[in-house]
């Protein structure tokens, strides 16, 4: 067993702010920080591995942490990332602190990772035999793409039903005639591209967005938000509870509560969806271990394990063979759906993520 010791160098609350880090982000890193650990030893017996937690890691650990180790004999240790990993990747590589050694992001984070003047991400160095079985954009340089998932219309089936339930965002945005205690993310990703399309834009052409007429519409639904969910346990909470009769939710988190019994339902027009995907932080002492375990998640029969748990589409389509046609139907990449969904706008996030996120929140507090 390699012998794990502490890092002796400390980091500040004034060096992350120097970082250009803002105090939410410091405060959500410092305990990790502050009990981060680093390998001494070269033989690697764990890899630690964040995912975003709830069915994911149920699902992630069925499907790659425990057959990962069963075959190579390297202990996934799991954890899970906060609601922003960017200022946590720049400060663990900053100061070396390594507090995972493979992450689970999506392609706006790798944009603003990338952005940042220095390297934050390691090639993954993934090669496939059969690259066109893979959904576009799965697998890049630093990237290794696994699950597709989806923002939809959640909604409760007994307070809408047949013909009578919201299909889109038009509908969720008809007060009239559409009743019921609504909730959106309090993001502007996503968020700002809902309420464009609610407004009649295209969701071929969402992007760049259209600002300015993305907060005349949400102006038009503000009064009648009930909660503005942060976090996709709160929004399945949300929907299981009947606390809100419609409300925009991650389909993994809504299908969670469905098989849980909930009385809901998704409508998918409208849809957004979005790719997950393993990386590896610049310097990793256990880089070639996270290489390592990447390759062996690329495998269409192991992705299609996942959905088991995790309502997600693999970026594997041969996964498909592996997974009952029942449960196939339910996936954001199934053929109902995905002609539904439009693609989240990695690069435009990756651009206006922040500056944008500062105006959303000042608009929901205002």
């Amino acid at each position: 067993m390699s012998k794990l010791t502490e890092n002796k160098g400390k980091y500040t609350r004034r060096d992350a702010l120097k970082l250009g880090l803002s105090a939410a982000a410091v405060a959500s890193v410092a305990p990790l920080l502050m009990s981060s650990r680093t390998a001494q030893a070269a033989e690697v017996t764990t890899l630690t591995v964040a995912d975003v937690g709830g069915p994911y890691g149920t699902g992630f650990s069925k499907a790659f942490y425990k057959p990962f180790e069963e075959a190579t004999g390297i202990k996934i240790i799991n954890t899970v990332l906060g609601p922003d990993p960017v200022p946590q990747f720049q400060m663990m590589v900053d100061t070396k602190n390594y507090l995972f050694d493979v992450a689970l992001l999506n392609p706006e984070h790798l944009v603003r990772l990338n952005k940042l003047g220095k390297p934050y991400l390691e090639d993954i160095n993934v090669t496939v035999p059969d690259p066109e079985n893979y959904v576009k954009g799965s697998i890049t340089k630093q990237f290794g793409g696994v699950s597709i998932f989806a923002l939809a219309l959640g909604y409760r089936l007994d307070a809408f039903s047949g013909d009578k339930a919201p299909k889109n965002w038009v509908d969720f945005w008809n007060t009239e005639k559409f009743k019921g205690r609504r909730g959106l993310w309090r993001s502007p990703i996503c968020t700002l591209e809902v309420a464009l399309m609610a407004d009649g834009v295209d969701p071929k052409h969402l992007y760049p967005l259209d600002v300015e007429r993305a907060f005349r519409s949400l102006d038009k639904i503000r009064k009648s938000i009930d909660v503005w969910w942060t976090g996709g346990a709160q929004a399945t909470q949300l929907l299981q509870s009947g606390e809100l009769d419609m409300l925009s939710i991650w389909s993994s988190r809504a299908q969670t509560a469905i098989d849980a019994g909930t009385p809901a339902a998704i409508a998918w027009d409208q849809g957004l969806y979005n790719i997950d995907g393993f990386t590896i932080p610049h310097g990793s002492p256990k880089v070639e271990a996270a290489r390592k375990f990447i390759q062996f998640c690329m495998d269409a029969k192991r992705q299609s394990v996942f959905t088991e748990d995790l309502a997600c589409g693999p970026t594997n389509v041969k996964a498909y063979d592996f997974i009952d046609k029942k449960k196939a139907a339910l996936l954001p990449t199934a053929p109902d759906h995905i002609g539904q969904l439009a693609l989240l706008g990695a690069d435009y996030w990756g651009e206006n993520q922040l500056a944008l996120t500062e105006r959303f929140e000042k608009w929901v507090m205002s």
